[in-house]
């Protein structure tokens, strides 16, 4: 499996996710249609980061656990979002602090594998 890929599109997504709900958060009280300032400057950063990851951040052996897991964040963050959609089950359950846990500890088991296993992740 190429995990430069898998590292580069996850952290893309967790910047993007983070900085977008952090910036529409803080201009929600003074700008009326803040998502429309907090996504474009997300995918912004999220771009950035990705290429950061693929072009210098993977290169450092030392970083890939950090990097594996901090993409394992934004990839529970999806899964646990599409779950809450598509199931009606679910959609009372998952709240957006559930779902931050959930995410964190996901990053936290692939970070500790990562970093365990590094021989894996070439």
């Amino acid at each position: 499996m190429n995990w430069r890929l898998v590292a580069t599109l996850g952290v893309g997504v967790t910047a993007f996710l983070a900085v977008s709900a952090t910036l529409t958060a803080l201009l929600e009280p003074t700008i009326e249609f803040s998502a429309l300032v907090g996504l474009p400057v997300g995918l912004l950063f999220g771009a950035a980061a990705a290429v950061a990851t693929r072009v210098r951040l993977w290169n450092s052996s030392t970083a890939r656990p950090a990097l594996l897991g901090v993409a394992a964040v934004g990839y529970a963050l999806c899964v646990v979002a599409a779950a809450s959609y598509a199931v009606s089950s679910v959609r009372g359950f998952v709240t957006v602090e559930r779902a931050l846990v959930a995410a964190g500890l996901a990053g936290v088991v692939v970070f500790a594998f990562a970093r365990l296993r590094p021989d894996r992740f070439e």
